[in-house]
């Protein structure tokens, strides 16, 4: 896997895909399928491609003690168990939870927003199931937005010797803050659906800020700490040679 800062690097890389992606996925959806590529199939790669980039982030994170020789920090070893625990949550209401639906995750959410009646009926009919993909994705965006909460808290306390100080903490911070808030303002639209009434008013700006706003602020992030984790490598390999 290489150094920390090798893996903030690919982290980076991984992170910023998967935010351009839904970007492009909005985009597909309103202009229609470029050839193989449609809404749903980059949507998938979307759900599937921030996992192992949050997994590399708490990489980067766990190889940090080791490197600078520090004592054990509970900061970061909270940082990085918190995103193995998002990794898992995220896996299980992204792709597990919604097999007890008797559907997978993208269908449900189209039968909810009215496109497929017959998978609103399979909804309604596993609300409770549904209603535990609502909670599991909202808990996985509120604890998102903490680790990079207590990212910038370690951003704060960092040595200047860290990568860790050169890391867009803020930009971080606003742009998962601003995911969390959309994705309880998406549930609370979707909610009136399972119970057999209409999309509620707070749809459309959960989705604008969960889906365009947020991704756009997470872009800047992101090309910011691919940027870091560049600058950082090219230092260790003039430090090896020097």
């Amino acid at each position: 896997m290489g150094d920390s800062a090798t893996r903030l690097f690919w982290a980076s890389v991984l992170l910023l895909a998967t935010n351009l992606i839904w970007i492009l996925a909005v985009a597909l959806n309103l202009l229609g399928p470029v050839g193989p590529f449609t809404a749903g199939v980059l949507g998938w790669v979307a759900l599937g491609a921030d996992l192992p980039g949050a997994a590399l982030l708490a990489a980067a994170y766990a190889g940090l003690r080791r490197e600078q020789e520090r004592i054990s920090s509970p900061l970061r070893s909270a940082i990085v168990w918190g995103f193995v625990g998002w990794v898992i949550l995220s896996v299980y209401w992204r792709f597990l939870l919604p097999l007890t639906t008797g559907t997978d995750v993208q269908d449900l959410f189209a039968g909810l927003l009215g496109a497929n009646p017959g998978t609103l009926a399979l909804a309604k009919k596993a609300w409770a199931s549904v209603e535990e993909i609502f909670v599991a994705w909202i808990a996985a965006a509120g604890l998102f937005f903490v680790l990079h909460l207590l990212i910038a808290i370690d951003y704060r306390r960092a040595s200047d010797m860290e990568w860790v100080k050169g890391v867009p903490a803020y930009a971080w911070l606003l742009g998962t803050g601003l995911s969390f808030v959309s994705t309880i303002l998406i549930v609370a639209a979707l909610l009136p659906v399972l119970g057999g009434g209409f999309l509620g008013s707070t749809f459309v700006g959960g989705a604008i800020g969960k889906l365009l706003v947020a991704p756009n602020i997470l872009l800047s992030g992101y090309v910011s700490s691919l940027q870091l984790g560049r600058a950082a490598i090219a230092a260790k390999r003039k430090a090896g040679r020097g």
